[in-house]
């Protein structure tokens, strides 16, 4: 190893020329002139572990170039020449990119379109994106959404007055005399959360007679979220917070309207993206008869399978919407029901 040794008395060598200053209060400057290595500290055992530090880096350096720095010459010696040759060779190993580096760098693989991208992929043009609103609207609309579909078994004779009134633009009444304890506690909550949200401008109800007396806004924003548009809202809000708790990566889309490739104008109610598969989802609370075949060729237009295009239709009864599935190639659900038909198809058609 006396190559080694002979490194160790340049180094010892070179530093023992080291010139150190005292330029003013906690300022040392240490240097080695002959080779414009200079480094600056507050302690002067600072300044000299510096400079060593930085002589040993240009004596690194100048191996890896294959100079011999003024000093380290000497009389031809086979073990000596041997080991600045070993010195360099590891150097340019060290600096040659590796086969991994020489490689070209693959392209990164696309990652599964937006909603809009797909849309567009299929040549549907979209001409209206969903309306941002104010985040406290969005949490009162979510909120009543949420409470009328969870409970509409026992909200459904309020619900079908109330949308009957919507038309007449007139107070409705609903006797409870004969409702269960169930049906008459959520009946009054709900009235009493529109008419707290001005979404009903009048409300009262006569315990002793059992009777609900209301009348409806008829602001054009509460007439169709009260017509159909809280529904879209609850097959939205029940979607994310499925995949959520899934921990799936999705994206889910209410109301974009659109222009199809012949030329017709539709609003898809609900759209979702989970991972790189596509689903589609219409909401209707009432008649739906007059609009089924139209979705059932909108399916093929979005490029779906009937088990990845949805509707949603209110209050259906489960054996009509297993029917009504077979009859038009849709899957048919309700508002109960379709999270757990869409959990199984994303189950089973997993890839």
């Amino acid at each position: 190893m006396e190559p080694v040794g002979v490194l160790t008395r340049y180094l010892s060598a070179t530093l023992a020329r080291a010139r150190y200053d005292l330029l003013g209060p906690g300022r040392y400057v240490g240097e080695i002139p002959e080779l414009g290595l200079k480094v600056e500290a507050e302690h002067l055992e600072v300044a000299r572990a510096a400079l060593q530090e930085a002589l040993e880096a240009h004596l690194l350096e100048a191996l890896r170039q294959g100079v011999v720095p003024p000093g380290l010459e000497a009389p031809e010696d086979p073990v000596r020449a041997r080991f600045f040759a070993l010195a360099q060779e590891m150097w340019r190993l060290l600096r040659e990119p590796s086969l991994e580096e020489k490689r070209p760098p693959e392209k990164p693989k696309k990652g599964p379109g937006s909603l809009e991208e797909w849309l567009s992929g299929l040549g549907i043009q979209v001409v209206r994106r969903p309306e941002a609103q104010e985040e406290e609207k969005e949490k009162v609309l979510t909120r009543l959404a949420l409470f009328l579909g969870d409970r509409y078994p026992s909200l459904e004779k309020l619900y079908e007055r109330l949308k009957q009134s919507l038309s007449t633009k007139r107070q409705f009444e609903l006797s409870l005399a004969e409702a269960s304890q169930e049906e008459i506690a959520n009946s009054t909550q709900f009235c009493t959360l529109l008419k707290q949200y001005a979404l009903l401008t009048s409300y009262h109800y006569k315990s002793e007679e059992r009777r609900i007396r209301a009348k409806a806004s008829t602001e054009g924003w509460v007439q169709n979220f009260l017509t159909g548009g809280w529904l879209e809202r609850y097959v939205a809000e029940k979607l994310k917070k499925f995949l959520r708790s899934k921990n799936l990566p999705h994206e889910v889309a209410v109301g974009y309207q659109v222009t199809l490739p012949g030329g017709e104008a539709m609003e898809l109610d609900v759209l979702v993206r989970v991972g790189e598969r596509f689903f589609w989802f219409e909401a209707k609370t009432g008649e739906f008869q007059a609009h089924i075949a139209k979705y059932a060729a909108l399916k093929k237009t979005l490029g779906l399978s009937g088990r990845e295009s949805f509707l949603v239709l209110l209050g259906m009864e489960k054996t009509r919407a297993k029917e009504l599935s077979a009859l038009h190639g849709l899957t048919v659900v309700n508002q109960a029901n379709f999270l757990e038909a869409f959990q199984e198809v994303l189950e089973k058609d997993a890839p």
